[in-house]
């Protein structure tokens, strides 16, 4: 059975400080060393075994720019919506008007409840505040860069394959992407770009198409051409290469297996083309 790999994005819009980068290249620092492993018959599981535990997808979930406070936010939110009690037992209230009113306690998020969680320092190779270009350079490779690159070293001119490329090519597996953002941005460009600039969204549009990944679907891409409209569109290039590309609703329903790569296009954008971030606000909140 063949295996896939979905990446999600979700991109939010945050302030980062970033420090100046030097212009002295920094060392780069490469992914820590792997200990030997040394093979034994007795542990060695029967292929049938492995391919029963295999899983049958495998998802990377990125929440651009979310951590704890995002995390604790949503969740008073929640809490809020589900305690009846919240407007009587307000700080704001008497204690007469509390009338013994008591909050239940925070509403907790599905993936505040995994078996395993854990968290990190994030920094890229000149920055404490580093941008999502870098620092998913480092999810993606295991590699850290400058900010504002994508999946190469600092000095722009060495490549790293990402584990989306790798999987896809090694192993035959299927790849999708799915983002609130233009699908050529930082984020979700790095499971298959490699630039030394964010901001070249033509090269690394070009990049999405050459992947050859199945499913891409989300916002739609930036700036499809150049400035001079010199160049084929994005979309034009997509097609060219054997991609379904869908803009309505109605059309991504109705793609099927048979459309075996595709790009699915939002019919409602917001700003820049990304997604509407209200795209979940119910009628009347």
């Amino acid at each position: 059975m063949q295996k896939k790999i979905i990446s999600g994005v979700l991109s939010a819009v945050l302030a980062l400080s970033m420090a100046a980068c030097s212009a002295v290249p920094a060392k780069t620092e490469e992914p820590a060393a792997q200990p030997a492993v040394t093979e034994t018959k007795q542990e060695t599981a029967a292929p049938q075994e492995n391919a029963a535990k295999a899983p049958k997808y495998v998802f990377l979930f990125i929440g651009d720019g979310m951590s704890y406070p995002q995390f604790q936010a949503a969740s008073d939110y929640l809490s809020t919506l589900a305690d009846g009690d919240y407007a009587q037992a307000l700080p704001s209230n008497s204690y007469d008007d509390r009338a013994g009113a008591v909050l239940d306690g925070p509403e907790a998020l599905n993936f505040m409840n995994f078996d395993v969680a854990g968290s990190a320092v994030t920094y890229d190779s000149c920055s404490f505040a580093p941008d999502s270009a870098s620092t998913a350079t480092s999810i993606t490779t295991g590699y850290k860069t400058y900010s504002g690159m994508i999946n190469v070293d600092i000095t722009g001119s060495t490549p790293y394959e990402t584990i989306a490329e790798k999987l896809h090519s090694q192993k035959g597996w299927k790849v999708g992407i799915i983002s609130s953002v233009n699908l050529n941005h930082a984020t979700p460009a790095a499971l298959y770009a490699h630039q030394a600039s964010r901001n070249n969204y033509y090269e690394i549009g070009e990049e999405l198409v050459k992947s050859g990944f199945e499913y891409f679907a989300g916002g739609g891409l930036k700036k499809v051409t150049t400035p001079d409209k010199d160049k084929t569109s994005l979309y034009d290039l997509a097609e060219q290469a054997g991609y379904k590309v869908t803009y309505t609703q109605a059309d991504a329903e109705a793609v099927t297996a048979a459309d075996e790569k595709v790009i699915l296009i939002d019919e409602h954008l917001a700003d820049s083309d990304a997604m509407d971030y209200e795209m979940d606000r119910q009628d009347g909140e």
